[in-house]
């Protein structure tokens, strides 16, 4: 169960070190196509002590490398900001300069294109140059294929030189300390900035990703039905071998009935048996699982061939899990495993209960 619930988190935590805590935005961007609406000048913000504030220019180009061109999206970032691509870098060095640029390894396989070769990228409709020429100096492995093709990274000075000059189309916000479910401490930061955002909007990570937010209100159901199918696996086994113990122990049951035990002290007996091989088996089963979340909370990575960690990866989701372990997750399994016990020991109780005495003292199996 760490493992699950850490799958979960792993895939937001992606999310949130893409968007940051806090995204700022022109208010009504989701309608506006005109490139100059989407972009504003950055603004000093009152936020708490420690928070990062980076700046983003996103825009629509056109790459050339010779005879071939492809469509591109520029990504403008501050050095933090590239700082945080190390771990996609495939090939080459981080932007450290002026006129230097990451390419999508597919997008350098596209244009044919190596290390310290030279691209321009052609923007027109913006309120800059609209053409600038860059030195490629690495090369950028996504988990999505689509991005890989067509993004371009460069530094946040000279994508505003082609775009939009001392403009930015986000503002990302980060807040150290806060865990990934901080909610309503998100909220209250939030609630704070909008009154110096006139004509921006300020959205918290999950807002900034509708379609991924969708899904958290349903996060434990989910996983209530993912464990759950688990524990009705192991109540299937426990009912078996409570009923195959009942078989083997009929003439036992019906001697305890014949010295005037009732049908149900017999289904008693039952019961705390279900509950005392339930009760061995979750202690087993929690200190495996503590041992599990302990390997699991520095981070576990699939053992999976390379093939297939490429199509994992191409839906986005991550290689390395962190365990979480929670009261509540303590609570659900605990509940589970007393369900469990109940269930699977009232069939073959309710059987103990009816047996007649003379028939089961006479029972052969």
């Amino acid at each position: 169960m760490p493992g699950a619930y850490g799958a979960f988190d792993a895939f937001y935590r992606l999310l949130l070190e893409r968007t940051g805590h806090l995204v700022v935005r022109v208010e009504g961007y989701e309608d506006k196509t005109d490139f100059e609406g989407l972009t504003f000048p950055p603004r000093s913000l009152p936020l708490p002590p420690g928070a990062e504030v980076e700046g983003v220019l996103e825009g629509g180009g056109l790459v050339i490398a010779g005879e071939r061109n492809r469509t591109v999206v520029i990504t403008g970032m501050v050095p933090r900001g590239l700082a945080r691509q190390q771990a996609l870098l495939k090939e080459g060095d981080l932007p450290r300069a002026p006129g230097e640029a990451l390419l999508g390894e597919a997008l350098a396989k596209a244009l044919q294109v190596g290390l310290g070769n030279e691209v321009v990228v052609y923007a027109p409709g913006g309120l800059g140059l609209g053409v600038y020429a860059f030195r490629v100096v690495g090369f950028l492995d996504f988990p999505e294929t689509h991005l890989e093709a067509q993004t371009l990274m460069v530094p946040l000075e000279d994508a505003q030189t082609l775009l939009a000059p001392g403009r930015v189309s986000r503002l990302e916000i980060r807040l150290p300390g806060l865990g990934l479910y901080d909610l309503k401490a998100l909220e209250e930061v939030k609630t704070t900035l909008a009154p110096h955002l006139q004509g921006l909007k300020v959205e918290t990570w999950l807002e900034a990703n509708p379609v991924y937010a969708a899904l958290l209100p349903l996060y434990d159901t989910i996983m209530a039905i993912y464990v759950g199918i688990f524990f009705v696996l192991g109540g299937l086994i426990l009912l078996n071998a409570l009923y195959l113990s009942l078989v083997e122990r009929v003439r036992e049951f019906g001697l305890l009935a014949g010295l005037g035990l009732s049908g149900w002290r017999i289904l008693g007996l039952v019961f705390w048996e279900s509950f005392l091989l339930v009760g061995v088996a979750a202690l087993v089963g929690m200190g495996a699982g503590l041992l599990v979340h302990l390997e699991l909370a520095d981070g576990f990575r699939l053992p999976l061939p390379q093939w297939m960690l490429e199509q994992y990866r191409e839906f986005g989701l991550p290689e390395v899990l962190y365990g979480r372990l929670g009261v509540k997750e303590v609570l659900l399994a605990l509940g589970y495993a007393v369900g469990v016990a109940l269930l699977a020991a009232l069939w073959p109780g309710y059987v103990a209960s009816r047996l007649e005495p003379v028939e089961a003292m006479r029972y052969v199996p």
